[in-house]
């Protein structure tokens, strides 16, 4: 049974709630329907019948093994990697021999569907495997990238100074603002391939605009929340900390002046939309007291770790004009089980 075990750690079931995955088996499916009659028959009158009655039977056993993916796949993401594989071929096996023998009724040529579902089942999951791999030192470098951009030394030192100022003054917001400092770090300081929800997100998010608005106070650095999605949707773990974090660092500490970030969340259908919109003062502009180069560290390694989660289907834009920078965020919305409240009633 070990040996067993050990050669399905080779393989992975696709994630069929995933778009370009889906592209992917299908083209390949594609590529087989065509090509195993070319092997069978010269190209002419018998090779496109070949492709038709082979076409028919690939088709519903491609949809069903789509559809029984999609649904259990929160289930087999959930388990060891091997397990989930013999679980997801076993599955795969039973919808075969339903096809075959219930929908097709045709048991002439039942072996030589079964080595052929086989080939193409191992294929599609051993490619998979090999780019879940191929992907593991981006998502490393992702890691490591995101700790260091998280962490900026100038907002731990600025944090510390301010919570030494008013301990004696202001006590009450020196303990707020030293909890949340160390909230931040310990959400920060946890595994950045774990998932995370919305509404966890936005917590983080708040604690760190209540560190900056004792900081630098409350008139200047000002926030206006428009949350219309589910809190337990799935997002990347640390998604809106580091872009709130740059949108005061670029936006508001740029100038003197009271600046006010937008931050919208809505839900259409199966997508999650996030807008992140912050006040924008050119370098040149007389009005920048404090300018900063451009740093786009934590907009790519956003990028990197939605690419390594949701693959083609996340998309992350930037828009800029005279007055405002904004990054708007698609992914795919997928509930994760939470015992967490909404936040905005």
């Amino acid at each position: 049974m070990r040996v067993i075990l050990k050669f399905f750690e080779q393989f992975a079931v696709p994630d069929m709630r995933n778009l370009a995955t889906q592209v992917r088996i299908i083209l390949t499916c594609l590529f087989f329907v065509f090509y195993i009659p070319l092997m069978m028959s010269h190209f002419g009158v018998d090779y496109w019948m070949r492709v038709y009655n082979m076409a028919a039977w690939v088709a519903p056993l491609v949809l069903l093994n789509m559809i029984l993916t999609y649904l259990f796949f929160p289930y087999l993401y959930s388990l060891p990697q091997r397990y989930a594989v013999v679980i997801g071929y076993i599955a795969s096996m039973m919808i075969f021999i339903l096809v075959d023998y219930v929908l097709l009724k045709d048991h002439v040529n039942v072996w030589q569907r079964f080595w052929q579902v086989n080939l193409v089942y191992m294929i599609t999951m051993y490619m998979e495997a090999n780019r879940r791999q191929a992907l593991e030192p981006a998502l490393a470098e992702a890691r490591l990238t995101a700790l260091t951009a998280r962490i900026r030394p100038h907002f731990l030192f600025n944090s510390l100074n301010a919570a030494i100022s008013l301990i004696r003054l202001r006590p009450y917001d020196a303990e707020m603002l030293l909890e949340n400092l160390a909230n931040l770090f310990r959400a920060q300081l946890r595994d950045g391939s774990q998932s995370s929800t919305l509404g966890q997100e936005i917590e983080w998010a708040q604690e760190y605009i209540a560190i900056e608005q004792v900081r630098m106070g409350p008139t200047r650095v000002q926030v206006m929340w428009h949350h219309h999605a589910p809190d337990d949707a799935e997002t990347p773990h640390l998604l809106l900390q580091p872009l709130l974090e740059n949108a005061v660092f670029h936006g508001i500490e740029s100038t003197h002046r009271p600046g006010c970030i937008v931050v919208e969340t809505m839900q259409k259908h199966n997508w999650l939309y996030i807008s992140i919109e912050n006040p924008y003062i050119p370098p040149e502009s007389s009005d920048n007291v404090k300018p900063h180069k451009g740093n786009s560290m934590a907009l790519r390694n956003l990028k990197e770790r939605m690419a390594l989660m949701y693959d083609n289907d996340a998309t992350v834009k930037t828009e800029q004009t005279d007055t405002t920078f904004r990054v708007r965020i698609r992914l795919p919305y997928r509930k994760k089980d939470t015992r967490a409240g909404r936040l905005f009633g």
